[in-house]
């Protein structure tokens, strides 16, 4: 290579895959951005979102330094102020609030955008060194889908063996915009004779390339899975070792008895019974059960499409079940459990600060969360998977008025809560509000005081293992390879804030090698060792690990039947539950708003409500289009690019027409995460899984009309 250009290997971090990449420096500048092709994940994948990356260096969009509101809150009016003047002005006004209302009346908010590894750990040794917890994050994503498996089998299998599968189920999954860098396994194994089964309301990007695509109702995964499990229980064709000698429910008579009309609403979960819920016909249904037990080498992956409903817990529980007694899970073929972590120093998050009766533990894995629930938290399976307040609890104590400041780290509740217009008042009643984004963003627009400029991930040096995808078990070093103006990391700004706040016992320095060697203490692995290596790899993929070692379960056993939830007064059995508006639900509400409108990720080249200001991301989608049926459109005298209004209880949006077969007749799809056409804005905030807190924000009842007929305006 010309001396004029160098190589940097590093993570990528424009979403939560953390894929290895190379920067190419070009006279010590980031020229262009490159896939790695011996990382043994990605193969040398990489996408569009990585690729635009570069442009996030020279975005005139982004804020450079700190900046404190000089108008009215929503003015948008700031002046430039130090770091130093940021940092004592907050630090002032946080310690007198602990001061007069306790460390719980400031709220530490965290987003997706900052990370779930490293820098989630150095949020949490902050907000536990100032006397509370973080909180919401969880009750928006996988944590649901986390709680249903955790509880069926004691972890969440998150590397597929697609090599020796035989059958790939993608189930609410949309693998092309959550994780196009291992998308390539799935293709191999499908080359080589894997049958892909697409399970989605949507029939686009996978689906159209599938073996097999099953068109659900959004939201009605569960009656799916549970007539699923009819079948295989019918027909015999579970797997009886695995069940008879490593489940809680030998010869599955509890689930029969459940599935046969035993549960409390005394239903036969027949599919002829989901074939009037789902709208899969019932021979449909049938026949896929059939040939999933049948196929030995199953991968079943789930996705963020299940979500945002009030049965997902359960919805996950059943899906679960149906790997357990196809003998799938951890299997040859199947989904395995890899560790997801090295083992991380116990004492790191400072635990005891906030919970002195913790007992002590050699080490922790993955997240390190407190040994109590918080009184604030009335979802506690919630919090004992990530460690964070659920979001309707934060929420219930601003809007209490019991937090009177908060600091908002990678996160954006004004554009991807639901109920944006509750959610924005409930905010405002914050006292002091402080963001912490790369950007202005919408909430720091309209609520913050004080805005601090978060550096990209190339602005970046930290450990990384977190992977939303094919978690393969190894940790990296991401490189810094560029500065923008005055941003800091996330890490680094929680450091100086613990600083400010007078926690130096705790912060003593601001050096990156210092907590990465406190943080990776029991794993041996050293600071030096991620900087010398390309990767360290701290686990191997094994198979059936729970003939060893059980289930880490009441028991020692996969629970089919849940015994936590059953002394949790939870239901122990996967009962089938309606949304929260849907046209059985919610017949009279569907009169006036008679279409199902749902929403989803935003795309192949975004991440949520991020990378909108890019303009290689935006040549590819300029804007957003909510998909209407061509039989709908044609009902309503709707055309291809037609702006459009859709109006649900709670507010509405106008968007532009894309006129398609890909959604169903009666439903109407709509992205996530644009500002202009906020799906949020109609969204339910109300009404909530029980067990998980997550409200049913992903769809909802809407009425249609045309704005205008012109293409463009």
């Amino acid at each position: 290579m010309d001396q004029a250009f160098r190589e940097v290997q590093t993570v990528c971090g424009a979403c939560m895959n953390g894929c290895s990449i190379k920067v190419i420096l070009k006279d010590g500048k980031v020229h262009k951005l490159e896939g790695v092709a011996e990382d043994p994940r990605t193969k040398g994948g990489i996408c569009a979102k990585s690729i635009a990356s570069k442009q996030l260096l020279s975005d005139p969009c982004r804020l450079q330094y700190p900046v404190k509101r000089v108008g009215e809150r929503g003015s948008n009016k700031w002046q430039r102020i130090s770091w130093d003047e940021a940092l004592e002005e907050i630090a002032e006004r946080f310690n007198k609030i602990k001061e007069e209302h306790g460390p719980r009346a400031v709220g530490f908010y965290n987003g997706q955008a900052s990370g779930w590894d490293f820098n989630y750990h150095m949020y949490q040794r902050l907000a536990h060194a100032f006397g509370t917890d973080p909180s919401w994050g969880t009750s928006e994503c996988f944590v649901p889908r986390l709680i249903g498996q955790a509880m069926t089998y004691a972890g969440m299998p998150l590397f597929p063996d697609y090599e020796n599968a035989n059958m790939i189920v993608l189930w609410g999954r949309q693998p092309t915009f959550s994780s196009p860098t291992t998308a390539h396994f799935i293709f191999d194994a499908q080359e080589r004779g894997a049958k892909l089964v697409v399970i989605d309301p949507l029939r686009f990007h996978m689906a159209a390339k599938a073996d097999q695509y099953i068109r659900i109702e959004p939201g009605t995964d569960l009656a799916l899975a549970l007539a699923m499990l009819y079948v295989i229980v019918e027909e015999d064709l579970w797997d009886h070792e695995v069940v008879n000698k490593y489940t809680n429910d030998p010869g599955l008579e509890k689930l029969k008895d459940h599935l046969y009309g035993g549960n409390s609403d005394g239903v036969k979960y027949t599919p002829e019974w989901a074939a009037k819920i789902t709208g899969v016909p019932a021979q449909i249904i049938r026949e896929f059960a059939r040939e999933l037990a049948r196929t030995k080498g199953v991968c079943i992956i789930t996705g963020h499409g299940l979500e945002g409903r009030i049965n997902i817990t359960q919805t996950a529980r059943a899906i679960s079940i149906l790997r357990v007694v196809t003998g799938n899970i951890d299997a040859p073929g199947g989904d395995l459990f890899v560790e997801m972590s090295p083992k991380l120093n116990a004492e790191f998050t400072l635990n005891k600060l906030v919970n002195p009766e913790e007992n002590p533990r050699e080490f922790v894995m993955l997240m390190n969360v407190p040994q109590y629930n918080p009184p604030e938290s009335n979802w506690p399976l919630n919090f004992a998977m990530q460690g964070c307040i659920p979001t309707p609890d934060a929420l219930e104590m601003i809007e209490k008025g019991k937090v009177k400041a908060g600091i908002m780290q990678g996160t954006n509740p004004l554009v991807m809560l639901a109920n944006t217009n509750v959610v924005k008042k409930i905010l405002s009643k914050l006292e002091f509000v402080v963001v912490v984004d790369p950007y202005i963003s919408e909430t720091a627009k309209q609520l913050a005081d004080i805005v601090l400029p978060a550096a990209s991930y190339l602005e970046r040096t930290e450990p990384i293992y977190f992977q939303y995808d094919r978690w393969y078990p190894y940790i990296r070093l991401r490189r810094k390879v560029a500065t923008f103006g005055e941003a800091l990391p996330d890490w680094l700004i929680s450091v100086k804030l613990g600083q400010a706040l007078g926690f130096h016992e705790y912060f003593p320095n601001e050096d990156i090698e210092y907590y990465t060697n406190l943080f990776l203490e029991p794993s041996g692995i050293t600071f030096e060792h991620l900087e010398n290596s390309k990767w360290i790899q701290f686990g191997e993929i094994e198979y059936r690990k729970y003939e060893k070692n059980g289930f880490d379960l009441p028991s020692g056993k996969a629970n089919i039947y849940s015994l936590v939830f059953e002394q949790m007064g939870y239901e122990p059995l996967p009962r089938y539950v309606e949304g929260s508006e849907n046209r059985r639900s919610t017949p009279e509400i569907a009169k006036e708003y008679p279409f199902i409108c749902f929403t989803g990720r935003p795309g192949a080249v975004y991440v949520h409500d991020q990378g909108r200001t890019l303009p290689w991301q935006r040549e590819v989608v300029p804007a957003p289009r909510a998909m209407v049926n061509t039989l709908d459109a044609k009902e309503h005298n709707i055309n291809d690019g037609d702006w459009i209004r859709l109006e649900s209880r709670r507010g509405n949006i106008r968007i532009q027409a894309e006129v398609t077969n890909k959604v169903g007749q009666g439903c109407i799809y709509v992205p996530g995460g644009w500002v202009d056409a906020n799906f949020n804005v109609m969204g339910i905030d109300e009404d909530i899984c029980p067990i998980s807190s997550q409200p049913n924000y992903m769809s909802c009842l809407v009425k249609m009309s045309v704005e205008r007929s012109e293409k463009d305006e």
